[in-house]
């Protein structure tokens, strides 16, 4: 009994000293709230309810904030704060834990905490939050024993300078915009934020936003040369070389000195054609910095641009002069040297660049087209075999490795290399057509057929391929479709005397003679080759057309004039004529020139027996009887010449 009621004195004593002591802190932590809160701590202390949360005291970069509870608390991302006490109805922070959110773990009493690590942790997981201002939704919960007391409200306040933060510790692209993007709407006239997200447009290539941006920054700053830099820049990328010129401009106002600008406006003047503004520019450029080997370079273009190549190959070879391995001056020497026709030269660079890069496919391709130019056949193929064994997908070197073959007479190779540069172009129009003229080369008839059908098909424009298919045809017997393709080749343009000329034997030989007769003449006014001349004297002939015929004759005897025949056809058309004395001044021309014709002395006797000159004309049969004694009509014509002599003395006595 006795230990009872001492055991109820000590209860008593110690909820005396709880009460006592938590009066204390009321008074010392929270003194205002102290009248109207007594009451709290004997519904936790004797009643067993949950404690009350009143205020706490939260250090904010060094400086103590009491905040009641429902208060707000200010953070921005520079503040570094801690919950220092709790004022509670609970004694000693028994049982009491406190949890900022969005940060911080289960209990972050008295731990240090920093605003940066709030706002990030915002930017995560916060969907439309605001360029600039505050976010209201997070607070720092107080709970006893798990249970939630109180809270205080935090305001969180963005400033631009998160997002540029953030902005800089990112490697994504597309997050840097968008930070830099928000941090620019919370401050519009802020122009390293606005070439910040310029350079950041510029990385991944999206050249007309960065423009967007570097024509705002000029237009708060317009002496911003670093600005019209990169705006210069973007402007080359974009190849909007008007632009460039323009932005160049400005930047010379400001530094008329600035070569960067100057060679940049002479290279968009270069690109937009404007080439001899361009060379004015480098000049100028060479004469402040005349050791400049792009910019002589890029001199050297423009002259070769304007014609002036010797200009141009003075430029290049500076450029190596300076700088022996530049290939790419030593390509634009043997490039320029083959389009001067100096293949030495030409030669010379090619050699040099593939001492230099031996695995360059292209070098040895040119080097071996230089060799060409010289005539070093068998060196042209070696270096072209070694562009290929380098590059064996090189359409364009296997066809200029099967010309060189053809000049070599390998005309087998030539058709294997051709027909290689098909399987890897199978419409490579020049292939097809070198494939189709080596086998009509070869009188492989059939085959160049079918090569040019194939072609005319795909490039029915091309008139020079139907002469060759007419041709072809021609050969394997197929006259009307040679004709066919004859005139198919005159239609479309092609004035060739060949191609006129087979036409006409095409339809001689279809039986079509005055189609044939109609081509012959168009034929000999481009060339009077005295065989056609021929066949068309022949053909008037037998329609009577001797005029025609006789001029036919006198033309070939202008083309011939040492020979017999021509004069003696002469002489014949002058007999169907009538006209003896001419005849007979023919056949004597053409005795001249062939006195052993016995058949012209029987022509002259008999042109004399028709004129009555029986005594000529038996001089002329004896004559052709004696070069010949197998001439019967000479054998029968001499008696009978002698009978008419005989007579004509008869006559002339009486």
């Amino acid at each position: 009994m006795k230990r009872q009621v001492r055991r109820t004195i000590g209860s008593v004593l110690i909820l005396t000293i709880s009460l006592f002591l938590a009066l204390w802190g009321l008074v010392v932590f929270a003194p205002g709230i102290l009248p109207e809160r007594i009451n709290n701590f004997f519904s936790y202390a004797i009643l067993g309810e949950l404690p009350h949360f009143y205020a706490a005291t939260i250090e904010k970069n060094g400086e103590d904030l009491l905040l009641p509870k429902g208060g707000v608390f200010d953070v921005t991302y520079r503040d570094e704060f801690v919950v220092k006490t709790v004022v509670s109805d609970a004694l000693f922070d028994r049982g009491i834990t406190v949890d900022v959110e969005g940060i911080g773990t289960n209990n972050d009493y008295r731990i240090l905490l920093r605003g940066m690590s709030l706002i990030d942790h915002l930017v995560q997981t916060e969907r439309d939050l605001p360029e600039k201002g505050t976010i209201d939704k997070l607070r720092i919960v107080v709970r006893y024993k798990g249970e939630e007391i109180g809270y205080i409200k935090m305001r969180v306040h963005i400033t631009p300078q998160d997002w540029l933060r953030y902005a800089r510790n990112t490697e994504n692209r597309k997050l840097q915009i968008e930070y830099l993007k928000r941090a620019l709407a919370a401050n519009e006239q802020d122009v390293n934020i606005i070439k910040m997200l310029a350079q950041v447009y510029v990385r991944v290539g999206r050249y007309r936003e960065a423009i967007e941006q570097y024509i705002k920054a000029l237009e708060i700053n317009p002496r911003d040369i670093n600005a019209l830099y990169d705006l210069k820049r973007c402007y080359l990328a974009l190849k909007d070389y008007e632009k460039v010129v323009e932005t160049s401009e400005e930047i010379l106002k400001l530094n008329p000195e600035d070569l960067g600008a100057i060679n940049d406006m002479a290279f968009a003047l270069s690109n937009m054609g404007k080439w001899e503004k361009a060379i004015t520019l480098y000049q100028e450029s060479l004469r402040k910095e005349p050791n400049n080997p792009l910019v002589l370079f890029k001199l050297g273009e423009a002259y070769e641009k304007t014609g002036k190549l010797s200009a141009a190959v003075e430029q290049y070879k500076k450029v190596v002069g300076k700088i022996p391995k530049a290939v790419q001056a030593l390509s634009a020497l043997a490039t320029l040297s083959l389009k001067m026709g100096n293949y030495d030269e030409a030669v010379k660079w090619y050699r040099e660049i593939v001492r230099l890069e031996p695995r360059n496919a292209l070098a040895w391709a040119n080097l071996g087209f230089a060799y060409g130019g010289k005539g070093m056949i068998k060196e042209e193929i070696e270096s072209y075999k070694k562009a290929l064994a380098l590059n064996p997908k090189d359409a364009v070197v296997y066809f200029n490795l099967a010309v060189a073959y053809e000049k070599e007479g390998k005309v087998k190779e030539a058709i294997n290399l051709y027909e290689k540069v098909l399987t890897l172009k199978p419409d490579d129009a020049d292939a097809q057509l070198r494939l189709a003229d080596l086998e009509l080369k070869e009188k492989n008839y059939e085959k160049a057929v079918s090569r040019y059908e194939k072609i005319v098909k795909k490039h029915p424009k091309q008139s020079r391929i139907y002469a060759s298919l007419g041709f072809a045809y021609g050969q394997l017997g197929k006259f009307k479709e040679a004709a066919m393709n004859f005139e198919r080749a005159i239609k479309g343009g092609v004035k060739d005397a060949r191609v006129q000329y087979n036409l006409a034997y095409a339809y001689e030989r279809l039986g079509r003679m005055k189609e044939a007769i109609r081509e012959y003449e168009k034929y000999v006014k481009m060339e009077p080759k005295v065989e056609v001349l021929t066949v068309l004297a022949e053909f008037y002939l037998k329609e009577n057309r001797l005029d025609d015929a006789l001029r036919c004759y006198q033309k070939m005897a202008e083309q011939e004039p040492r020979k017999a025949t021509h004069y003696a056809n002469m002489a014949y058309v002058y007999s169907l004529k009538g006209d003896l004395d001419r005849e007979i001044q023919n056949l004597r021309t053409a005795l001249k020139l062939d006195p052993e014709d016995d058949r012209i002395y029987e022509m002259l006797g008999d042109a004399y027996e028709k004129k009555g000159n029986f005594l000529e004309a038996y001089k002329a049969y004896v004559k052709a009887y004696e070069l010949n004694p197998a001439a019967k009509t000479a054998a029968n014509k001499i008696p009978q010449m002698r009978i008419k002599m005989w007579e004509q003395k008869i006559k002339e006595g009486k």
